[in-house]
């Protein structure tokens, strides 16, 4: 393995029918997942995944192709180094979506180790970053990951028993600010533990501070585990007045992809979670946030955010079952969505805890078995509409 070169490194973009209803940000009801595919010359090939290529593929895909050139020859272990390294370039990788890229890129080589030496991912991770410093856990705590704003009553229903028909009976469902009375009451009526996500609060024409707190008023008689999302990110500084107002648990971060910005957000903003994807931010940055909060002897602080496809579903499970000590929970997307159902409908789920099997599988080989020989997916060219 320690000659095995990288020969190439490209974009895999796939594109899967995605919910029911109308979802911000999704034309048609199609969701695009952007894949990175580095491939060896001893034939050996693995994928990453990127969040902002989910936005932007277009964009996501010129920009691989001029960071590729610098993985290109390079031997794996210096290419993850690399990976490191790049990121001292504060202007250009440490925050932003070639940070995005560098950490599907990471994400695609560790996961290329683990294929060549036929270990887990947690495995590998545990290895090379934390010196075999934790635990390797069989399950990993989860939580539905469901509902559009724009959903009715009825199919807001639907999605929770769909949810708890896979035994997941921690559900997260997406709230506006507005007209969200008889939602609220279907949602502590018929899930066990509850969190909100206000991310519609957080678009900039909906920012309306009178609205939030007359929401977060009404959510006194009631118990959510997470309120996620509360402010536009342009509302950050009031967030600490709100929270005096307000007491309930707060997440935040899923559009940040670096140390400074999860440490702010748990140091100075002190979030009492930080939703954190590692197909956005690299597994470089995690941990050195997992340190930080050992040092400070931080626990549960990180809800893995995932809104992607298997890829990044099944790395972000791994790495909370492994960092458990400093993980809350995992983000499960149960939205009826092509690219990943299958990985759902075969998943191992008890009382909203996600089991991996004895043997665990690699997930490069899932991802050939359910996609790529099906060849049902076709290539999505994004517009800008």
């Amino acid at each position: 393995m320690k000659n095995i070169k990288i020969k190439k490194i490209e974009s895999v973009i796939l594109s899967g029918s995605f919910g029911d209803q109308k979802y911000y940000g999704y034309n048609n009801q199609k969701k695009i997942i952007s894949l990175v595919k580095i491939k060896t010359d001893s034939g050996h090939y693995s994928y990453g995944e990127s969040l902002a290529g989910i936005y932007s593929p277009e964009i996501f895909k010129k920009n691989l192709k001029v960071l590729s050139l610098e993985f290109k020859n390079k031997k794996i272990f210096d290419g993850l180094k690399l990976c490191k390294d790049l990121q001292k370039n504060k202007f250009f990788l440490y925050q932003g979506i070639l940070k995005n890229i560098l950490a599907s890129i990471e994400m695609g080589l560790l996961h290329l180790i683990s294929k060549i030496k036929k270990k887990s991912f947690s495995s590998t991770v545990n290895l090379i970053y934390f010196k075999n410093r934790f635990k390797e856990n069989n399950y990993v705590d989860i939580y539905a990951s469901t509902g559009s704003i724009l959903s009715s009553n009825k199919e807001l229903l639907k999605d929770i028993i769909t949810a708890k028909k896979l035994s997941i009976d921690n559900i997260k469902v997406r709230l506006k600010t507005t007209n969200f009375k008889e939602k609220l009451n279907i949602l502590e009526k018929n899930s066990k533990n509850f969190s909100i996500d206000l991310i519609a609060n957080t678009y900039e024409k909906n920012r309306n501070q009178n609205n939030l707190k007359k929401f977060l008023s009404a959510l006194k008689t009631k118990k959510p585990l997470w309120l996620e999302e509360v402010v536009n990110v342009n509302d950050l500084e009031n967030f600490n007045n709100l929270k005096k107002n307000f007491k309930y648990l707060y997440s935040y971060g899923e559009n940040f992809n670096s140390y400074y910005d999860f440490i702010n957000l748990i140091k100075f903003y002190k979030f009492d979670y930080v939703n954190l994807d590692i197909s956005h931010c690299t597994i470089t940055d995690l941990c050195s946030i997992i340190n930080f909060m050992h040092k400070n002897k931080l626990k549960k602080k990180i809800i893995f955010h995932c809104w992607g496809g298997v890829i990044n579903l099944h790395t972000s499970l791994e790495l909370g079952a492994l960092l458990n000590k400093f993980v809350y929970m995992v983000e499960f997307p149960t939205t009826n969505f092509t690219l990943n159902n299958n990985f759902i409908k075969n998943s191992n789920i008890y009382d909203s805890k996600y089991y991996f099997d004895t043997n665990r599988k690699n997930i490069n080989d899932f991802y050939d078995k359910y996609y790529k020989k099906k060849k049902n997916f076709k290539q999505s060219i994004f517009r800008f509409d």
